[in-house]
């Protein structure tokens, strides 16, 4: 019964919050079409078409949004780079999560003490090492490809989650109900999974939203670079770095992909700014 109630709060919740829904509806609609993108893509993305190159969008019939440079589809390639950027992002932010949310227990579990100082300055060095530097020096050894790209924005990103867990850590350390957990013979590992783990999470929740937004704008700006996804993979990013010759004669072009891009990161955006006013009494009206 307290499921069901705790069930229907939460969609009268979503039902009252307009922007997070168009967010969840905009995101659910990029994930479907990502996943089901080989199913849905009318035509082979990678197939060229030279007799119908640079095809203006919404004036053939067979090619709704046009034609890239050499007669590719754009509506098919659209779907497959979408894929790409949601599950960069999404796993990015994962391992990322993951590593930092394990440092700041650590951390926070051992502060005062070496191995904190030594956790927390390792997480400064990170957190003030320049990501463009970062991704430039790791991508020029390592072959650029969706694990490599994920692996160096998940290593920008896991300072932020470190600081984040260590410092909900911190005052719960010495709470009464953990206290009572040690007590009771509970060990560390159960003390950070069930109870401090669970406590976390209204810190957490509300970021990973924001940082997939975040991700999948830095894979496109990689990839644009060239120093991300290269072809013949596809990403909204390398999709706009193929269109900068024809800035000038063919805008949409690079617009197509461009605007996908800010629908997806503004559904990504209004879902987490709706979630830090929920989880922050601080930020409600």
């Amino acid at each position: 019964m307290n499921k069901e109630k705790k069930h229907r709060s939460i969609l009268k919740w979503i039902g009252n919050n307009k922007l997070f829904s168009l967010g969840l509806f905009i995101m659910l609609a990029c994930l479907i079409i990502g996943i089901f993108s080989p199913i849905l893509a009318p035509y082979d993305p990678a197939q060229p078409n030279p007799g119908a190159r640079l095809t203006k969008p919404f004036t053939d019939p067979a090619h709704i949004l046009g034609t890239d440079a050499i007669g590719r589809d754009i509506l098919s390639r659209l779907m497959y780079g979408m894929r790409t950027s949601v599950i960069i992002g999404f796993c990015s932010v994962l391992l990322a999560a993951l590593i930092g949310v394990v440092v700041g227990i650590i951390s926070g579990f051992c502060s005062p003490g070496p191995i904190d100082a030594v956790l927390m300055r390792i997480t400064d060095v990170q957190m003030g090492f320049p990501f463009i530097v970062l991704a430039m020096i790791a991508l020029t050894l390592f072959s650029p490809n969706e694990v490599s790209v994920t692996v160096v924005l998940s290593l920008a990103l896991w300072p932020a989650y470190a600081r984040t867990a260590r410092s909900s850590v911190l005052p719960q350390k010495s709470t009464d109900y953990i206290a009572a957990a040690r007590l009771m013979g509970a060990s560390k590992w159960r003390i950070a999974t069930k109870y401090i783990g669970k406590n976390l999470l209204p810190a957490m929740l509300p970021l990973f939203p924001l940082d997939i937004a975040g991700m999948i704008i830095n894979e496109s700006l990689l990839s644009y670079m060239s120093l991300g996804i290269n072809p013949p993979k596809i990403s909204l990013g390398n999709m706009m770095s193929d269109a900068r010759g024809y800035i000038a004669s063919d805008s949409w072009y690079i617009m197509i992909p461009g605007i996908v891009l800010i629908i997806m990161v503004l559904g990504l955006n209004f879902i987490g700014d709706n979630l830090q006013v929920h989880f922050d009494p601080k930020l409600r009206k």
